[in-house]
């Protein structure tokens, strides 16, 4: 499928699952694009669609795909003990996964299961943005994709549709020193590159701004005991997750 295409698709899914009462929403890239003003920003290559979903809602999940002409592969289900569905075009040339419930990063897991009504298509924009910020080797789209997300949506400190919740990412570092500390470090990387992208320069202002009102708030918020017990170990042991071989897989093509 061409990017227009996967993003047409991905929300034909959405709506056929929505009209049943079934919680479907996408995640990673398409998930950043989909919010995206000026698409030649932010605009790349998309292997595949994913989504997150709800585990009580599995065979439903597994009925709408069908329904909509795909193949089940139920092997990547029992291998990744019910984490994660995936689905298969009729022509088998496309891949589609649900993350069922909970997100596994590079840090612990986001659990997602009473955060997918926030947004109509994706996870919250806090969440898409929380999942970018948190990789421990940020490549370049995942730069591209914070500066699309900080350049085109305000921030706030409340959940709801079309705003970044500063106060829900500041709260989810506060409770992991590791977390913290990726996160803070992929803020300054953000800040130290934007001026390799062609930005006017109100937007590297806009984008400035906020990752440093961001970085406040990271700063700012108090720290569970568990941070600050994590927090004297410091680098001297691995603050972040190896993720399974196939696991590792399915988020080179997620994002």
């Amino acid at each position: 499928m061409t990017v227009p295409d996967k993003v047409s698709e991905a929300k034909r899914i959405i709506d056929k699952a929505a009209e049943r009462n079934i919680m479907l929403k996408l995640i990673g890239g398409l998930a950043v694009r989909n919010h995206c003003k000026i698409i030649e920003f932010c605009e790349r290559d998309y292997s595949d669609i994913d989504f997150v979903g709800l585990s009580e809602q599995l065979k439903d999940i597994e009925r709408v795909f069908t329904e909509l002409g795909y193949t089940h592969n139920k092997d990547v289900l029992i291998s990744s003990g019910g984490r994660r569905m995936q689905f298969i075009s009729s022509n088998g040339l496309e891949h589609v996964d649900v993350f069922l419930d909970k997100f596994e990063m590079d840090h612990d897991v986001i659990d997602l299961k009473n955060r997918l009504k926030i947004e109509k298509y994706t996870i919250s924009l806090s969440d898409i943005l929380l999942t970018k910020l948190q990789i421990h080797k940020i490549n370049e789209k995942d730069i591209r994709d914070i500066l699309t997300i900080l350049k085109d949506v305000p921030y706030g400190v409340e959940d709801k549709p079309g705003v970044v919740n500063f106060k829900y990412i500041a709260q989810k570092c506060a409770e992991d020193w590791g977390l913290y500390y990726d996160v803070l470090l992929n803020i300054n990387k953000s800040l130290s590159l934007i001026e390799n992208y062609t930005l006017t320069p109100l937007e590297v202002e806009r984008i400035k701004t906020s990752l440093l009102v961001l970085k406040k708030f990271l700063e700012d918020e108090p720290k569970t005991s568990k941070w600050f017990k994590r927090s004297k170990t410091g680098l001297r042991r691995r603050w972040w997750n190896i993720i399974e071989a196939e696991d590792r897989e399915a988020d080179r093509r997620r994002v």
